[in-house]
């Protein structure tokens, strides 16, 4: 299949209803959460239950401990099953860590090669879990003060890779969704807009985390210029001055005009809070869910 072919079939073909998991009658946002939130050593199926009796209806998984590119295919669907007695949806599987090895932008073809095939493997994972999007953190130009590799390099050997990778997600209806992270990579709106446009594929969109531009941006700008290409959400908060990421409303995040942004650009769909577990903390789940709430109902439109 040439890049016209693939143009042709994937600007035809419309999302599946499991990738954007349209919200209920009247219900324009749908509370999930991130795995953080539950301790490391709950099982997933506690994990659903936890999340469930505090109010969220959607679960993210992280690819690591729990959830491995080897987790045999019996496994994978007794977690399904298990989310669905728990009255929880699968909504992202996050696949970071398998890159550290293969990054798609690093400069042996060979190591390239391996990360698209990490790619597939979790799109057959994140397909077996009745999941519709998997969020990517495929490659980075640097780490901290470490500089890895070259930008121009990065954003030319990632977008050939993820060439190749698209037609298979594209065949299982996953959407990949790369996310803003502090990779030192697409560090705008607008270079994070022309990257996901050059593949002209509903395949391939965005996943937009709200905390993570605040040092360098301002999500309620990041927002309208990303549009409809955003297909997922993590909902974070940072404080500018000490350099650090804080609960939610508690930071500078101005929660009243990124909500407003969402509703502007007719965002209905999953937001999902990405937290870290606090033993010291035993009501932090359910403290978290009545924030988030707090925060839908900036908008009045829930």
């Amino acid at each position: 299949m040439n890049r016209r072919d693939f143009f042709t079939l994937s600007t035809a073909a419309a999302l599946p209803s499991r990738a954007i998991s349209s919200p209920a009658s009247g219900q324009r946002f749908r509370k999930s959460i991130c795995d953080g939130i539950v301790p490391k050593s709950a099982s997933l199926e506690e994990a659903f239950r936890q999340v469930k009796r505090a109010g969220f209806e959607g679960y993210e998984i992280t690819m690591g401990q729990k959830l491995t590119l080897e987790t045999p295919p019996g496994e994978l669907k007794t977690i399904a099953s298990a989310a669905r007695d728990a009255g929880v949806t699968i909504v992202t599987v996050s696949v970071s860590g398998p890159f550290s090895n293969c990054p798609l932008n690093h400069p042996d073809p060979a190591v390239r090669a391996k990360g698209v095939e990490v790619i597939k493997r979790s799109v057959d994972i994140t397909r077996a879990l009745g999941c519709g999007a998997m969020l990517l953190v495929p490659s980075r130009v640097g780490s901290g003060a470490k500089w890895m590799y070259g930008y121009e390099d990065t954003w030319k050997r990632t977008s050939e890779e993820l060439w190749k990778a698209i037609p298979y997600a594209a065949q299982a209806k996953i959407v990949l969704t790369p996310e803003n992270v502090w990779n030192k990579f697409l560090l705008s709106p607008l270079e994070m807009r022309a990257f996901v446009d050059q593949f002209k594929s509903p395949w391939l969109q965005a996943h937009f985390d709200i905390g993570n531009v605040v040092q360098f941006g301002y999500p309620q700008d990041w927002i309208p210029t990303l549009g409809p290409r955003i297909k997922r959400v993590h909902l974070k908060d940072f404080k500018v001055q000490t350099n650090r990421f804080v609960p939610l409303m508690e930071g500078d995040v101005s929660w009243k005009e990124v909500m407003d942004a969402l509703v502007k650009i007719d965002y209905r769909g999953w937001l999902s809070p990405e937290y870290g577990y606090d033993s010291s903390d035993p009501e932090q789940i359910n403290k978290l869910s009545a924030v988030v709430d707090k925060i839908y109902a900036l908008t009045g439109s829930v």
